[in-house]
């Protein structure tokens, strides 16, 4: 049972926090840096009174959402649409399997790496007060540990934004595992397994997992996925703004947006219960709630609502967070040779980010054409929003695409 726990756990931390296979491939970068923007962002909000979709989408939502709830991976899901006419705020299956509690609309997750873009808007939002610039070395801010970095000479705040900076991907360090499963505890009779929360210091997750590995390429000239860049973030933004990562999201992205369910698991107070997270092991599933992965922190450690990312989205793709038009419009501008901008994923006619961490899987996407938002949660990380996802929004397409 243990092995294969840990078996299981293992390939889950392979992929925490991480975008889809092809856009973990490394890439090659061309020589010459591709300015052209995608698709212009509508700076318009949600309208005061959006109604629900009819009965029958929402049936056929419902439906697709019951069906993937109850497949071969359950237990259970959110999914929110938000569009300036219509809005659907759906569940199905369960938030605890003990006592098979129904899945909440407003239920909180961990939401893994769509942490980077809050991540990325307090960087960006620090560059337009002129307090950063993107171009400003790695140096500038954390000089002690660019000493400890190979290239760490040349590495700029874009390049972690950008992932393009070349670092060792903090996850794959072979003793991150070891250490992880040192620490937790599983209980032989419910299976659950626990590691506490512990306030980690960012200088020693480098030191444990980041220092003495080498480059995997130099800076600018390749792309590939690595938390390591946006710890490196977390760190540079607390040397910035002069305060804990956790009050920066707090005083910067959710005051001014108004939401109030959203929290850096681990380093302040929950405001919220989380639902119960699921992992598979030997055919059985496994309660990891509380898995705290507390080394996530500025990469991948929040925890929030569909409520809340769709406040978020909002705030940030209608322009609210930012002073500058020009601010959002880097942020969706693909890094060459790569779908991925300044924090966002960007992928055919959605921008966004996708989330994995263990117990959860969530994507946030935003469909400008549309002006729609769309957030879906599951509490069981062997499932797939990004491959779901079309088919529970394909239902309510017809009525956007009028819309529009």
């Amino acid at each position: 049972m243990i092995k294969q726990l840990i078996l299981s756990l293992t390939l889950i931390i392979l992929m925490i926090g991480c975008t889809t296979p092809a856009q973990n491939d490394q890439q090659a970068l061309p020589p010459e840096v591709v300015t052209e923007t995608p698709a212009e962002m509508d700076d318009t909000t949600t309208q005061d009174d959006p109604q629900a979709f009819p009965p029958d989408v929402v049936a056929e939502i419902q439906a697709e959402m019951d069906a993937l709830s109850a497949g071969e991976l359950p237990s259970g899901m959110i999914v929110w649409i938000d569009a300036p006419e219509y809005r659907f705020a759906g569940a199905s299956g369960s938030a605890n399997l003990t006592d098979a509690t129904p899945m909440p609309p407003e239920g909180a997750f961990r939401i893994g790496s769509i942490t980077k873009m809050f991540t990325a808007v307090v960087i960006m939002q620090l560059a337009e007060d002129g307090v950063l610039t993107l171009d400003d070395p790695l140096a500038q801010w954390l000089p002690q540990v660019a000493e400890q970095l190979p290239n760490g000479d040349q590495i700029t705040l874009r390049h972690l934004l950008t992932h393009t900076s070349g670092l060792f991907n903090v996850v794959e360090h072979e003793a991150y595992y070891t250490d992880l499963f040192t620490e937790m505890v599983v209980d032989e009779e419910t299976g659950s397994v626990t590691l506490d929360c512990v306030q980690r210091d960012p200088h020693d997750t480098l030191v444990r997992y980041v220092y003495g590995k080498d480059a995997q390429f130099a800076p600018g000239a390749q792309w590939r996925y690595s938390n390591t860049n946006y710890t490196l973030l977390g760190m540079v933004i607390e040397a910035a703004a002069e305060m804990p990562l956790a009050e920066a999201y707090r005083t910067r992205i959710y005051e001014p947006l108004g939401m109030t369910s959203t929290f850096l698991d681990c380093y302040e107070e929950p405001v919220i219960d989380v639902v119960h997270g699921y992992t598979s092991s030997g055919g059985a599933l496994t309660d990891v709630t509380e898995l705290h992965e507390s080394v996530g922190w500025s990469a991948g450690g929040l925890v929030s609502t569909a409520a809340d990312l769709t406040t978020f989205a909002r705030g940030l793709f209608g322009g609210a967070l930012f002073d500058e038009p020009e601010t959002l419009a880097s942020m969706t501008t693909p890094a060459p040779g790569s779908s991925y901008g300044l924090g966002v994923m960007l992928q055919g006619d959605y921008v966004g980010h996708a989330g994995w961490i263990a117990g959860f899987r969530s994507v946030l996407n935003y469909a400008p054409e549309l002006d729609t938002v769309v957030v879906m949660l599951y509490n069981h990380d062997g499932a797939d929003p990004e491959q779901s996802l079309a088919d529970v929004l394909n239902p309510a397409l017809p009525l956007l695409r009028v819309a529009e």
